[in-house]
């Protein structure tokens, strides 16, 4: 479940439970220190602190900027965005839109925030199919027991040949007491990861294994941003493009960017 869905579902029962919402984020978030910055929250105000603090304990934003729209401040929390009163009384989520010059300004935002996120993970965490003719990097949230994830590795080589590394985090959708989590688990342990990945795409039952392993974090830092299904593909500036696409469109994307 996506953190959107989690929050227009809870937050008709209690307010409160938003910092609960939020911590899946600052988890995410924590993997990254280039998020937090003082300058970032430089436009924020007294009671606008001083309520989100109350609101969210424990949890800080990544930046806190006013919009073009006096009085209304964007608080975003990575690619997650709020946007509240000057003193948190009201908030809304949504998107704000230029509309003389047809830009999604939230969704910009969200991208800098992914991009930001995606450039600050260390690819040794993470299993890699390189290009040898590389023309950009993107990074694939998967699951092991997802239909079109299975069709995307079967086209490994065909991205590869397009000049587009792929680098894979595990999102098992089901959740972190699922087979699939553990199934991804048993991928991280393996000897030669990328083999035991292949072969569990494949339907092969891998032996259970229990090592030092990133699939809870990555799982915490899909949602944080924003992925809802898999596979979920992110650009290298942080563009999303939620599930299958071919190589050859998504070869045409990136030289399109």
């Amino acid at each position: 479940m996506s953190f959107d869905t989690m929050f227009t579902n809870t937050m008709s029962k209690s307010p409160n439970t938003l910092g609960k919402l939020v911590t899946g984020i600052a988890i995410a978030m924590s993997l990254s220190a280039t998020l937090y910055t003082s300058s970032a929250i430089a436009e924020s105000t007294p009671e606008l602190d001083a309520a989100l603090d109350k609101l969210m304990p424990g949890t800080k934003p990544s930046s806190i900027e006013e919009t073009a729209i006096p009085g209304l401040y964007e608080v975003s929390f990575g690619s997650t965005i709020f946007y509240f009163n000057k003193d948190a009384s009201l908030m809304f989520r949504g998107d704000i839109i230029d509309v003389k010059n047809r830009v999604n300004l939230t969704e910009n935002k969200r991208g800098e925030a992914r991009g930001k996120l995606l450039k600050s993970m260390d690819e040794s965490q993470m299993i890699v199919y390189p290009a040898k003719n590389e023309i950009a990097k993107v990074t694939v949230f998967t699951d092991i027991d997802c239909p079109y994830c299975v069709k995307l590795h079967r086209e490994m080589a065909d991205y590869n040949a397009q000049g587009i590394t792929i680098r894979y985090m595990s999102y098992p959708r089901a959740g972190l007491n699922s087979r699939s989590y553990q199934k991804a688990v048993n991928v991280w342990c393996s000897d030669d990861r990328a083999k035991a990945l292949t072969e569990a795409k494949e339907g092969k039952d891998l032996p259970d294994k229990s090592c030092d392993n990133p699939v809870a974090q990555q799982f915490h830092l899909g949602q944080a941003l924003g992925v809802q299904g898999t596979p979920a593909m992110f650009l290298e500036d942080g563009t999303s493009m939620p599930g299958y696409v071919p190589p050859k469109r998504l070869a045409k994307a990136i030289k399109s960017q």
